[in-house]
């Protein structure tokens, strides 16, 4: 339980080493301790497994007598919404995170990620830059392969002089070396979720730009909106509320955070009320009271 000297905020929207971010679960939750947060979400792309490493810094933090925050495991899942990617935020309570058919989807988005990067690599040797894909699974160490970690090892490869170069000249949409992938479409992403007693959220609307598709969206079973965002304006944060509270979805906000921008971190940035983890709490029993795991 979040302990008497939390302060009233909470970030649900967090990643670690186990994709692309570049703290460790511990560190993640130690400096999540340091800010007093009353509970923090870990939500890696496509992977849950920097979910035991986080409750048992947890575990030891309060075992020593020391001021915890709650954790709620999480993950994001990149899907698409006709031709648009967007990405559903997956909750979980208890241990419904551990479905070995939610497990069994993301070793497959998994799989098809670490496919796009060797796709990436090869697309880079055709273009005269050699890279090895040892070496971007070096940028990866245990966690899913992503765009990032090619960039990463073209810059400690010295083919680029840093991130922004990469993807400029060479990863983003419409440049020489950029590979798209399959996605599960949203209906599927969110039955995924669901059938794991899970609630899907939409992550950052306000990046997504799909409001005209968000009653679609609720419609196949989506449960909330993250209203706070790093990169909303206080203006987004207040029309996702208003939308959240239209379409009879929950509203949750994170900082998005993979570490730090300019040297400074992005968790703890954004100040998302405690009543919003009250509320995915709420809704996290009514979908594990309807869809137990097996």
């Amino acid at each position: 339980m979040t302990g008497p000297t939390a302060i009233p905020w909470v970030d649900l929207h967090l990643h670690t080493r186990f994709s692309d971010g570049s703290w460790s679960p511990t560190n993640l939750l130690a400096e999540a301790a340091r800010l007093k947060l009353a509970a923090i979400a870990v939500t890696d792309h496509d992977t849950m497994d920097g979910i035991p490493e986080t409750i048992a810094a947890r575990e030891r933090l309060l075992a020593n007598g020391q001021f915890a925050p709650d954790v709620i495991a999480g993950v994001e899942l990149t899907c698409r919404l006709d031709q648009h990617e967007i990405h559903i935020l997956g909750y979980f309570n208890h241990n419904t995170w551990q479905s070995p058919l939610l497990q069994q989807v993301m070793a497959h988005a998994r799989h098809i990620r670490r496919q796009r990067g060797e796709q990436i690599v090869a697309k880079l040797a055709q273009l005269g830059f050699h890279l090895p894909f040892d070496a971007v699974l070096d940028c990866a160490g245990n966690g899913t392969v992503g765009r990032p970690h090619v960039a990463m090892a073209m810059v400690k490869h010295g083919l680029v002089r840093n991130l922004d170069e990469a993807f400029t000249r060479f990863l983003r949409r419409g440049r020489p070396a950029f590979i798209d992938r399959y996605r599960m479409s949203s209906p599927e992403a969110i039955g995924h979720i669901k059938r794991a007693g899970g609630v899907a959220v939409l992550a950052h609307p306000g990046i997504a730009q799909i409001d005209d598709r968000l009653a679609d969206l609720a419609a196949q079973g989506l449960t909330g909106l993250e209203a706070w965002h790093s990169r909303h304006s206080h203006s987004q944060t207040r029309r996702y509320r208003d939308i959240a509270q239209r379409l009879g979805l929950i509203a949750t906000g994170g900082s998005d955070c993979h570490g730090t921008v300019r040297g400074a971190p992005l968790l703890g940035t954004v100040r998302v009320p405690v009543e919003c983890l009250r509320s995915l709490q709420q809704a996290l029993t009514t979908s594990v009271q309807l869809t137990p795991n097996p």
